[in-house]
């Protein structure tokens, strides 16, 4: 009887693990679609000087939230068809990219990048909020529910790219506690 009882309870821990690690699993998921959103609320509202049918998105470093962005790739973003593909940091080259979704870099890598690609229209968006504060332009950040993300309005003066209103706006009211 108390062999049942050692069973019955082991069967109650694994079970809640279970469940813990599913609901978790769930979670995770949901912010990852969130953060897609969100990416592709930003790309639909950007403005390139040059007009394409294609928009290429790059990404690059060691990603938390781009699986979602990955299994986005072929589907249009305003009237262009987003193409999306993962690129290692050094070899990306002027014109493989209107915009770049960063993971896990290096400054000195980001710097680099930045200096390759300087005067040249190109969007970028990192999980790190530290890449913000050396030129990113649009850095995630979990609040709350769901994703949030800051802006260097620097960065996005001098990229050449036209970003609505709305978005800044966006980026400005979720920064207010």
């Amino acid at each position: 009887m108390a062999c049942a009882g050692r069973w019955a309870w082991l069967l109650a821990l694994c079970l809640a693990w279970a469940s813990t690690t599913a609901r978790a699993e769930a979670e995770a998921e949901d912010h990852v679609q969130a953060v897609t959103r969100t990416v592709l609320g930003i790309l639909g509202y950007t403005r390139w000087p040059a007009d394409s049918a294609v928009l290429r998105l790059c990404v690059t470093g060691a990603t938390a939230y781009a699986s979602g962005l990955m299994q986005s790739s072929g589907q249009m973003v305003g009237t262009q068809r987003l193409d999306v593909r993962r690129v290692e940091i050094e070899q990306l080259k002027a014109t493989d990219c209107e915009g770049i979704y960063l993971g896990d870099v290096e400054e000195l890598q980001w710097r680099s990048l930045m200096r390759r690609e300087a005067g040249r229209p190109l969007l970028t968006i990192s999980e790190r909020s530290a890449l913000c504060r050396i030129g990113a332009m649009f850095c995630l950040r979990r609040q709350g529910e769901g994703p949030g993300f800051e802006v260097n309005l620097d960065s996005v003066a001098r990229s050449g790219l036209r970003i609505s209103p709305k978005v800044l706006q966006l980026a400005r009211s979720r920064a207010t506690p």
